[in-house]
């Protein structure tokens, strides 16, 4: 099935996005230009990038992460140099437009756990508001260095789904719901700037359209493209004007004119103060002054509107047209890293050319001469932290005529800083369904409640008969939730928006046909035998169900010390199975569980701040009825548990309730010394919130360790051709 016509995708740093532009004055103000905004930066873990909201009877383009939403507009997306490879030499690449081997930078549709994994959503949409369940994302505008290629790798190949060069792949349509990841190709370092808009038909029929949303992407190092700021000081007749102008930064960030502020300093002997600002218009900011009889000189100062990606700068001094005599110190910082140097200008009011300027400092009582003349070059070091830095005048005897007032220096190493997390919206947990379980156990005595232990014990019994749901779409998670103290196995269903955790005993997973493949010759896939699978892919796709796994649970992120072991105890079934993942260029990603030869039994399953969130290829090799058995093994308040439970999948044809219910259920409750029933602290009964879309975690933090392998994505070539006939 082709990704343009009905894709649905993967869930789970890291950013980047639309211009952040704080309010800004209109015309000038006193004193100091506002602080540059503070911009979040998502460089690793999971990123919906564009993710589509039905609010208010419109349409809403914005983003989130597994921590809840996030601004666009104050938000920087890094793709760090964590992601550069060669970029690959078949031709079936060409579309990139780049030789093979050239140096590009990709977060591919798998995560990696020190790349951005970046996708679309529209989950939150609720079925049946739009006519035909579907909305076009378009890419409306795209501005960089290079190009960006956005594809899904599918069974004839690469999948374009979004080109910046090619103007015939800029749209795609969506289903409602979907959770999409792709590869993004940049073919090029430096900054981009993307614009993303959705449309779609209400069910009543009302065209609906969201306002364009930008994006900023920072691709390889992030750091500050420097800025060039001028003066231009002229007498008014009853004062001065002050103009300025800012060039440089990112070329391909807001049309490549810096936003932000520039503010006037004056520098008068007895001090420098600064006389007012403006807000940039176009890149230039007029002051006018009455006429100033205290000013030696002014400057000019950048101050930008966002600091990360663009730096600050300020103007040389400028002699004011009405200067009295004086001497002063011009063009020193605030503050200097260890090693950057410090400039200084020595300006001397009225000018005399015969005299000669000798710099110095002193620090502690000791005074030290330091080579310059008219202009001081030093380099920033501890021993200058806190050190005064002026000049004396000298005429041409030598003697000093003469002084200029010390400014303090300040030089102190740049401590990291951690950028602030996307600011999540709150909701509403979802209601907990009911789960099957042992009787609750009864609670011991109250006399002997203090004296005695409650500990966990496992407890053995038969899979009970129920009626379990076929489900043959939507997305679910496979994963460890902490009740009572010990270990419970359960699946996170996502298909109504709220998500719900359910016994995995009762559901049966149905990969009809819509899920059949034949691996092509040379996929590296001989693992899966010559014939046809049936696959739950990497990507969503209307028609399989979507299944992944996950420690995401807010119970286990608050629970569980370490990692989470995930092991396949048994198959049965008449064909093997195999779990894998896929690089962005087709190759075989890592082996995760499986019968089939030469994959393990087991992976590891980190935790965390965040929990990881995985999806990969699980393949089946012949049709039929399979149980498909696992564990869950951690620790949980200092003890080793563990929990067993078995996923039941109907695979071609046939009656899918047949399918095995596995061996007997392993579950825990609460025992005490002698074997008597008792309550396990917390109750054990139920689940205390349903996952990261709640309040509970509306705190974690995005740039978290996640684990998000890719897997391959297979569909018969009669899918394809529907797919296409459909778009």
């Amino acid at each position: 099935m082709r990704v343009r016509a009905r894709m649905a995708a993967a869930a789970t740093v890291t950013a980047v996005l639309a211009a952040f532009t704080p309010a800004a004055p209109a015309v000038a103000a006193p004193g100091p230009a506002p602080a540059p905004g503070a911009r979040q930066v998502l460089a690793g873990g999971h990123a919906d990038l564009v993710t589509v909201l039905l609010e208010g009877g419109g349409l809403v383009v914005t983003g989130k992460t597994d921590a809840g939403r996030f601004d666009p507009g104050a938000t920087t997306l890094h793709v760090t140099d964590a992601a550069r490879r060669p970029a690959p030499s078949s031709p079936a690449y060409g579309f990139l437009g780049v030789p093979g081997g050239s140096p590009i930078h990709v977060i591919p549709q798998a995560f990696r756990p020190d790349v951005l994994w970046a996708g679309w959503n529209t989950e939150a949409v609720p079925r049946g508001a739009l006519a035909g369940d579907a909305v076009d994302l378009a890419l409306r505008s795209a501005r960089g260095p290079g190009r960006v290629e956005v594809y899904l790798f599918g069974a004839d190949g690469p999948e374009r789904v979004f080109s910046s060069h090619d103007s015939a792949v800029r749209t795609t349509r969506v289903a409602v719901p979907t959770h999409a990841h792709a590869n993004w190709v940049f073919t090029a370092p430096g900054v981009y700037e993307l614009e993303f808009q959705a449309t779609a038909t209400a069910a009543s029929g009302v065209p609906l359209s969201s306002p364009p949303t930008r994006y900023v992407i920072a691709v390889g190092p992030r750091t500050a493209e420097p800025t060039a700021t001028t003066l231009r000081v002229d007498g008014t007749g009853t004062g001065v004007e002050l103009a300025s102008a800012v060039t440089g930064g990112p070329e391909h960030l807001d049309g490549g004119v810096p936003r932000g502020w520039v503010e006037f300093v004056r520098h008068t002997p007895a001090g420098d103060r600064v006389a007012g600002h403006v807000a940039l218009t176009d890149g230039s900011g007029t002051l006018s002054l009455p006429e100033d009889a205290e000013a030696l000189a002014f400057t000019a100062r950048f101050v930008p509107a966002v600091g990360d990606l663009v730096a600050g700068s300020r103007s040389p001094a400028v002699a004011n047209p009405a200067a009295p005599p004086g001497a002063v110190v011009t063009g020193v910082r605030d503050r200097y890293a260890p090693g950057e140097t410090i400039a200084a200008t020595a300006l001397v009011s009225p000018e005399r050319p015969d005299h000669t300027v000798s710099w110095w400092t002193r620090s502690n009582g000791t005074t030290t001469a330091r080579d310059g003349d008219r202009t001081l070059g030093l380099t920033a070091s501890g021993d200058l932290d806190g050190a005064e830095l002026g000049f004396d005048l000298r005429d041409p005897r030598g003697e000093v005529v003469g002084s200029a007032r010390p400014v303090a220096l300040s030089v102190t190493a740049v401590q990291p800083t951690t950028p602030p997390s996307p600011k999540p919206t709150g909701t509403t947990p979802a209601p907990v369904a009911p789960t099957s379980t042992v009787p609750a156990p009864r609670a011991a005595p109250a006399e002997t409640a203090a004296a005695e232990t409650c500990v966990p014990t496992a407890v053995t019994r038969p899979a009970e008969p129920r009626e379990v749901e076929v489900v043959t779409d939507g997305h679910f998670d496979y994963g460890p939730v902490v009740e009572g103290g010990a270990l419970s196995a359960r699946v996170k269903d996502d298909r109504q928006g709220a998500p719900v955790h359910r016994d995995p005993g009762g559901y049966v997973f149905h990969l009809d046909d819509t899920a059949r493949a034949t691996p092509p010759a040379g996929s590296g896939l001989d693992f899966l035998g010559s014939g046809p699978v049936w696959m739950v892919p990497l990507t969503q796709r209307s028609g399989i169900p979507w299944l992944g796994w996950n420690t995401q649970h807010p119970s286990v992120l608050s629970g569980v010390s370490g990692d989470v072991t995930m092991t396949l105890e048994n198959v049965e079934g008449p064909g093997e199975l195999a779990v894998y993942g896929q690089d962005p260029f087709g190759g075989v990603g890592e082996r995760y569980f499986g019968t089939a030869t030469g994959f393990p039994r087991s992976t590891i399953i980190p935790v965390g701040q965040s929990g990881v969130h995985v999806h990969a290829v699980w393949a089946f090799t012949e049709p039929g009825a399979y149980a498909v058995t696992f564990s869950f093994g951690a620790s949980v308040g200092g003890r080793q548990t563990s929990a067993k439970s078995t996923l039941a999948f109907h695979v071609g044809p046939g009656e899918p309730r047949a399918a095995p219910t596995g061996p007997p259920v392993v579950e825990q409750v609460g025992r005490t010394s002698d074997g008597r029933e008792c309550a396990l602290p917390g109750g054990g009964g139920g689940l205390a919130s349903t996952g990261l879309d709640g309040p509970v975690v509306a705190g974690l933090v995005v740039a978290a360790v996640l684990l998000i392998p890719l897997g391959f994505l297979l569909t018969s070539a009669a899918t394809l051709a529907a797919a296409r006939r459909g778009r």
